[in-house]
């Protein structure tokens, strides 16, 4: 199924490259003027301030291996196109001279299937007069600079009889050698040339390697007898024929370069595509959400299930892969087909779950873009007053982004990991309340009907790990109200244990509060105050009937510190409208 989504899409762009070809960066230029056939050749730059690896052409582009790799139509190294040895040694002589000989006997191949082409001429010509021995290369050159011809105000290789002898080559290069070489393709059920590989892998570093180092990879690679089935090796069990395998590598190479349809995740990439092409791309809004494609993915997500249901009949489909690399072999973590009113919904209920009120935003619940989401899981560093990149879990970004598109739970292990990252640092802000949220609303075995968590303050929750959040913001509240420049907080000294084991702490926090409130209310500058907070602290107790639980577990130290954040937010947009009534008067 994935293979033939990919065909499906690549027939609907327009930018993808020939069969076999691939963007590379080309460095240097042998351009040949057939007007004047005498004139000296030079190697010619192709780099600039901006470009310092060359000009990115489509080139044709196979993938290879061994110890004397053969040679590719017209663009190559330096080492087949001019023999250029690394080093001085008798073997890197021989070595460059046979490559050499290999490429010269290509473009002799080229030639012969387009006689009348003028520019295999020119270059058969160019080359049988060993005229490229003679060019005199820079000292800045390496042998594995890659160089291109030009004949006259053309590119040699984008001619269109290179390209149909390209793909010629190529597909004599990697078709079978059994059965004839023809059979059923299991992409697009035609009879045709089989191929033993795929001719073009996955270009390196277009997915993120654990080692760090890119290498070249193979959609579909099988080896080794033990690990095909019934012990057939390569395509055996996958039979594709020559048009299929290039289509599906051009169509997924394109789409690992393109910005709007690929995100790079720390071990993985995604890649995605609509079948229509003319439906919003509603993913974007996960990474850069903004707040109108927001508003209506909630309201697809509020859609009674029958509409929803029926608008699921739609023919435009959403399709998502993401892949990993092991060595040079690509890994498919996840292949995603869904109807785009089930995507928006989906996405929908991703922000209905995490949205999170920001007391200095008066714009109401505000979305959390993806990446400050996963740098919530990692590390803070206070000296900086920044998360510490590459300190979240393993895989948290790519297992977030897949249950923002299925609407499934995250990971179990990311509640104990964030909780302990909250108890070791104290760091409570927008995005790590907005994950908090999204695994409280998303449990693993969530039940049928089940409320959702609100973004804002719920003075009606009496779950006591919610009001035991709420009772600390007050006992807060009240000792900064009576010791303004007080240095060290009772959050500072008291959240982790509170977390915890909130009877332990509420009784000595209750005892300071008292003292801190008679302060209050003997004052006549804060004497509303200390009453205000003193009735307060009074409702909350009695909810808790007089008394938090002596433990919590992990779901309740979350709930704890969402009724903690919901209060504390809520004091502050008071104080600010507060303070805002008081400057308009």
């Amino acid at each position: 199924m994935l293979l033939k989504k990919l065909i499906e899409h690549g027939q609907g762009r327009v930018d993808l490259p020939p069969p076999y070809y691939r963007k590379r960066a080309i460095r240097w230029v042998i351009h040949l003027d057939t007007t004047e056939p005498s004139r000296p050749v030079e190697l010619g730059s192709l780099a600039d301030a901006g470009n310092p690896a060359g000009r990115v052409l489509a080139t044709p582009y196979i993938y290879r291996s061994g110890r004397t790799p053969p040679p590719m139509l017209l663009v190559d190294t330096l080492e087949y196109v001019l023999g250029m040895l690394k080093d001085d040694s008798d073997k890197a002589e021989r070595d460059a001279e046979q490559r050499n000989d290999q490429y010269v006997a290509l473009i002799h191949g080229w030639r012969d299937s387009a006689p009348t082409d003028p520019a295999a001429q020119a270059v058969c010509t160019f080359f049988d007069a060993e005229r490229h021995l003679q060019i005199t290369i820079p000292e800045e050159a390496k042998p594995s600079d890659t160089v291109a011809i030009r004949v006259d105000s053309a590119w040699a290789h984008l001619q269109p009889s290179a390209q149909a002898f390209w793909a010629q080559v190529v597909g004599q290069r990697k078709s079978t050698t059994t059965s004839g070489g023809a059979g059923v393709c299991l992409v697009c059920g035609q009879v045709g040339s089989l191929l033993t590989t795929i001719p073009e892998p996955i270009k390196a570093g277009a997915i993120p390697a654990a080692s760090g180092r890119g290498r070249d990879a193979q959609l579909i690679s099988i080896n080794k007898p033990a690990q095909g089935r019934g012990g057939a090796i390569q395509l055996a069990n996958t039979p594709v024929c020559a048009d299929c395998g290039s289509q599906v590598m051009a169509a997924l190479n394109a789409l690992l370069t393109d910005r709007a349809h690929h995100h790079r995740n720390t071990d993985s990439a995604l890649v995605w595509w609509l079948r229509d092409p003319a439906e919003p791309d509603w993913l974007q809004s996960v990474f850069t959400p903004q707040l109108a494609d927001v508003k209506e993915l909630i309201r697809a997500a509020h859609r009674p299930y029958g509409d929803r249901a029926l608008a699921a009949t739609d023919e435009n489909a959403f399709y998502a892969v993401t892949l990993g690399a092991n060595q040079s072999r690509v890994v498919v973590r996840d292949w995603i087909e869904v109807p785009i009113p089930t995507l928006k919904a989906n996405l929908g209920t991703w922000f209905t779950d995490h949205q999170v009120i920001d007391p200095w935003n008066d714009d109401g619940p505000q979305p959390v873009p993806l990446r400050r989401l996963v740098q919530a899981a990692g590390r803070w560093d206070k000296r900086r007053n920044q998360y510490i990149t590459g300190t979240a879990p393993h895989a948290t970004e790519r297992v977030l982004l897949l249950a923002a598109i299925r609407a499934t739970p995250p990971p179990t292990s990311l509640l104990p990991n964030l909780l302990q990252r909250i108890r070791a640092d104290h760091r409570i802000d927008p995005p790590r309340i907005a994950l908090l949220r999204l695994i409280l609303n998303r449990p693993p075995h969530r039940r049928r009907n089940q409320e959702p968590l609100m973004p804002e303050l719920n003075i009606d929750a009496d779950d006591p790990a919610y009001l035991w959040g709420r009772t600390f913001a007050v006992f807060e509240a009240i000792q900064r109200k009576a010791l303004p420049e007080v240095n060290t907080t009772i959050a500072d000294r008291y959240f982790s244990v509170a977390m915890t084991q909130p009877l332990a702490t509420f009784r000595s926090l209750r005892v300071n509060a008292k003292a801190h409130l008679r302060k209050l209310q003997r004052s006549q500058l804060t004497r509303g105050a200390g009453y205000a907070l003193d009735s307060r602290l009074i409702d909350l107790v009695a909810r808790l009937k007089e008394e938090p639980p002596a433990h919590l577990d992990m779901r309740g130290q979350a709930r704890f510190i969402l009724g903690y954040d919901h209060q504390r937010a809520t004091d502050i947009a008071a104080a600010r409208a507060a303070k805002g009534a008081t400057a308009d008067a």
